[in-house]
């Protein structure tokens, strides 16, 4: 694990505090729509949904989108439309699987080179009056973000980012007034996250050298932000020390599982094998939605596992696990305005199935999720992805 660098990360909930729809489940179509390359506005919409999953805009969305296609393929995406439909299909599922569990590799696939880019959740109902005020005004602005890049309305966007960033900004001159103040424990913990969120790494690192541990009901929480500040200092195995004990105190938080996976697999899939799965069956056994309130969920394991065995050509394995991340979707769908995640992971389905030359189930699943759509740009998108229409597959 030597030379993994976080340059932005979330923490999970505190106290099992927050609540809503998952903010990667709303904006994970709206992502997707770029894959086809119809419309600007369409591809504006999607580094606009990536960048504001990750807590900035659409120039952030394209540095995300960026150095996963590098790491990938080792160029940017102004080469995509010359891609074979499989490289399409690896860039696509690696930024789908970052929209649904927060954790975005930009940096490099070696130890020597990890980077990342890890999205936030901000406690709410913590903290002082105005504390909870710059929260809940946050939380507001995702939404109206949301909306308006459903809505394609640039300006707004804009806009509201400019909000977004005056109310950052004051949370972090909050922060920089609570530094050193015994009274204020709840007050250091969600500034200092919003401190992280806004790249602010030293001030977040002195957010957190002020908590008094002898305070924290969850020391396994202030253990995940000691190995986010680790991570960010270059203590590697300090970073994992913290982690781990963050995982084994919070069973039931499945963000420090979600962020270890990727990290293990990102710095050597094979060698790691067998502890990540033994970190997906934690999760599986552990994870609580009703104990833990969290944007994330075990759609979010399964898919990672399934895009890891994907591009490790391990067709089985990863049919399995995007099967398994299909399953769950029962519990999230609820906050689906459509079906597009369900199309893609049943997209992923087919597309195993025919690496594994079993034709005729991948046609039946490609027909079904034909016959399901009723949005033409997204029919589009599956045909251009669906490995059995192409000839240039392998």
């Amino acid at each position: 694990m030597t030379g993994a660098t976080i340059i932005g990360a979330g923490a999970f909930t505190y106290f099992t505090a927050g609540a809503g729809a998952p903010a990667a489940v709303a904006g994970t179509s709206a992502v997707a729509s770029w894959v086809s390359g119809s419309s600007a506005g369409s591809y504006m919409a999607g580094l606009s949904s990536m960048g504001s999953l990750f807590g900035g805009n659409a120039v952030l969305g394209a540095t995300i989108m960026n150095g996963i296609s590098k790491n990938i393929l080792g160029s940017d995406l102004s080469s995509f439309a010359s891609l074979s439909t499989l490289s399409k299909i690896d860039i696509i599922d690696a930024v789908t699987a970052s929209a649904l569990d927060g954790v975005a590799n930009i940096g490099g696939s070696s130890n020597s080179q990890l980077q990342y880019e890890v999205n936030i959740n901000i406690p709410k109902n913590l903290g002082s009056d105005s504390t909870r005020e710059i929260v809940d005004k946050l939380y507001e602005l995702d939404e109206e973000i949301n909306e308006a890049t459903k809505s394609n309305d640039p300006k707004r966007q804009t806009r509201l980012y400019q909000l977004k960033d005056d109310y950052s900004k004051d949370a972090i001159d909050q922060l920089k007034n609570h530094i050193g103040q015994k009274e204020s424990q709840e007050d250091l913990v969600v500034l200092g996250i919003i401190a992280w969120n806004n790249h602010e790494y030293e001030l977040f690192g002195q957010a957190v050298n002020n908590i008094n541990v002898y305070k924290m009901d969850d020391t396994g929480f202030l253990n995940y932000l000691f190995a986010l500040k680790s991570l960010q200092s270059g203590d590697k195995n300090s970073a994992i020390s913290y982690l781990e004990n963050s995982i084994d105190e919070n069973s039931y938080a499945i963000e420090p599982i979600l962020l270890y996976i990727n990290l293990l697999g990102d710095a050597d899939f094979v060698a790691n094998e067998q502890k990540i799965e033994l970190l997906c069956r934690k999760a599986e056994e552990k994870f609580d939605s009703d104990q833990y309130s969290s944007k994330y969920s075990l759609v979010a394991v399964y898919y990672r596992m399934g895009r890891y065995y994907f591009a490790n050509k391990r067709y089985v394995k990863a049919r399995q696990y995007y099967e398994k991340a299909e399953d769950q979707l029962g519990v999230m769908q609820k906050y689906l305005s459509d079906q597009q995640l369900r199309h893609t992971i049943r997209l992923n389905i087919a597309n195993s199935f025919y690496q594994l030359k079993q034709t005729e189930n991948a046609d039946d699943i490609y027909r079904d999720i034909l016959e399901d759509s009723t949005d033409t740009a997204e029919q589009d998108r599956i045909k251009a992805m669906y490995l059995g229409n192409k000839s240039d597959k392998l």
